[in-house]
């Protein structure tokens, strides 16, 4: 855990530099994986005590689709119902497509949680258990104001939280007096474009394993994207991996 948040610690800094940012700021980056430094994030892509569990669920026809770094600076002065991020399902502008109100399960992150979230409003992930059986926003309990059935939900340092871009979720106020560090990895099929990025650079690919540079977007054919199979599997190694068992 000390070598990611020191990791997030250096691209944090990198980007309040060249943004001029103050230390009272919160900062996200995207593409983090991309960014100077962001290299040290490869091990997370394919961690072995939270990838295969994605991966089984998705299938090996997988990439990333996002590297998402948070430092989330306190904000105690706010209400319990101010929302960072206001209740929302991942997807884009236009949303999914939907079939009798459902849109299908396209992509998935692992959150991974590297400061003390063991309380409530320390900037917590919040969820709504269920909510990915229809696209429409949950109905609100009258007496909270949330959407029915909400939580939040309360991790240790190092802690890792698997959902789905159906899964309705928000973020509310830090009420701790330290900033809230987390990155999201974001995984998706091949066969879609990737949220924050194009290609990876040569550079970064030279330092992936097999599985990281599939998982980084590497092809040697762009049909293998759609059809792996002509190309002979050569640029999917994790079928390899899932097949073996």
């Amino acid at each position: 855990v000390a070598h990611f948040i020191g990791v997030v610690d250096g691209l944090d800094a990198e980007e309040r530099s060249r943004r001029d940012l103050d230390s009272f700021a919160t900062v996200e980056i995207r593409n983090a994986i991309a960014r100077p430094g962001g290299e040290a994030l490869l091990p997370l892509l394919d961690w072995p005590a939270t990838f295969p569990l994605l991966a089984e669920i998705l299938g090996w026809n997988i990439q990333l689709t996002t590297s998402h770094v948070f430092v989330r600076t306190p904000n105690p002065g706010e209400q319990t119902s101010f929302k960072a991020i206001d209740w929302h399902a991942d997807g884009p502008n236009p949303s999914f497509p939907t079939i009798g109100g459902v849109s299908p399960r396209l992509y998935a992150k692992i959150g991974y949680f590297l400061t003390d979230l063991s309380a409530p409003d320390r900037g917590n992930l919040r969820v709504v258990p269920g909510s990915h059986q229809s696209a429409a926003r949950p109905k609100n309990d009258p007496l909270t104001g949330e959407p029915a059935g909400a939580i939040q939900i309360l991790t240790r340092p190092g802690d890792a939280v698997l959902f789905e871009q159906r899964c309705w979720h928000a973020v509310g106020p830090n009420h701790s007096p330290l900033p809230r560090k987390n990155l999201y990895l974001g995984y998706c099929y091949r066969w879609m474009k990737a949220i924050d990025f194009a290609f990876q650079s040569d550079a970064l690919l030279a330092k992936a394993s097999p599985i990281q540079r599939q998982l980084l977007g590497a092809s040697s054919d762009p049909l293998s994207y759609y059809l792996p199979g002509r190309s002979g599997y050569v640029d999917v190694p994790l079928k390899a991996l899932q097949d073996e068992g």
